[in-house]
């Protein structure tokens, strides 16, 4: 009985002496990464903007027209039951592109 309340005051310690730690190091870092964000502003403020000419426009809006692109010419399904029949139809691999939903991406 005595032992194991020593176990639970010991538990107890370690466990309140680990989030202590823990809250000295996220307080600890927090200035670091607003003093790093502070210097990227600067930076990027500092930095002159580039400027797109007309003609340097003109000249790689058909390049980078999405129309132009080489993916746009794949017949993409959006069910699988469709492309399950077309593979195995035509006896192609099925290449699934799946989105979270998350603005940024798959991270």
């Amino acid at each position: 009985m005595l032992l194991s309340k020593v176990k639970m005051a010991l538990m107890a310690v370690l466990l309140l002496t680990a989030l202590g730690l823990g809250t000295v190091l996220v307080t600890g870092l927090a200035p670091a990464r607003s003093e790093a964000a502070r210097e990227a502003v600067k930076a990027a403020e500092e930095r002159p903007a580039v400027e797109l000419s007309l003609a340097e426009f003109k000249e790689l809006k058909p390049i980078l027209d999405v129309k132009n692109q080489p993916w746009t010419t794949i017949p993409w399904k959006y069910s699988i039951t469709e492309a399950r029949k077309l593979a195995a139809a035509t006896k192609k691999p099925i290449f699934m592109v799946v989105n979270t939903g998350n603005c940024l991406g798959c991270v």
